[in-house]
């Protein structure tokens, strides 16, 4: 009986812990932890926007489209950065290989239990593409895009509307 109820919680806790790695959101705190500690490495070069640059960023999209009329190409722009709260790019191509093999091995942990929304190869690289969907308000979050072969890391933080991820997809089709 004690052997059935240990099997029985282990299933459960199993159970519990599938469910919620299921979906899970690349971890901010993994990945910052992870930027911090490689940011001042040889080879490394690291751009971030916080809230108040993307929000200047954004400002500066809007001017541009009032002085370039109703450009179309704009407006979708405006409407995908509509919910980006953050953005960081972090790239470690120049740096040694054993620390570039460390860098990627460490991501590929970080990323392992998050929600894979697309892998894809462009010529010799591959890529994966990290998010969240959420189903009820129409939008996708937090993407994280690495790519091991380019060495790169690309955070945006924030949401982003299915509906202009969709109009975007159909005018590169």
């Amino acid at each position: 009986m004690v052997v059935m109820k240990r099997i029985i919680a282990i299933l459960l806790l199993v159970t519990v812990q599938s469910a919620v790695l299921a979906g899970k959101t690349p971890s901010r705190t993994q990945l910052s932890s992870f930027i911090s500690e490689y940011r001042g490495c040889d080879g490394v070069e690291l751009v971030q926007l916080g809230s108040m640059a993307t929000s200047a960023l954004k400002a500066a999209v809007r001017l541009a489209a009032k002085e370039e009329g109703d450009d179309p190409d704009v407006r979708q722009m405006l409407s995908l950065m509509k919910g980006v709260r953050r953005l960081t790019v972090f790239e470690f191509e120049d740096a040694e290989p054993a620390l570039k093999d460390k860098m990627n091995l460490r991501l590929s942990r970080i990323l392992g239990h998050s929600e894979l929304l697309l892998e894809a190869k462009d010529g010799g690289d591959a890529f994966s593409l990290y998010g969240v969907v959420d189903d009820k308000a129409g939008t996708v979050g937090d993407f994280v895009m690495h790519s091991p072969g380019s060495c790169t890391l690309i955070c945006i933080f924030g949401k982003v509307s299915v509906d202009a991820l969709s109009k975007l997809m159909k005018d590169y089709d």
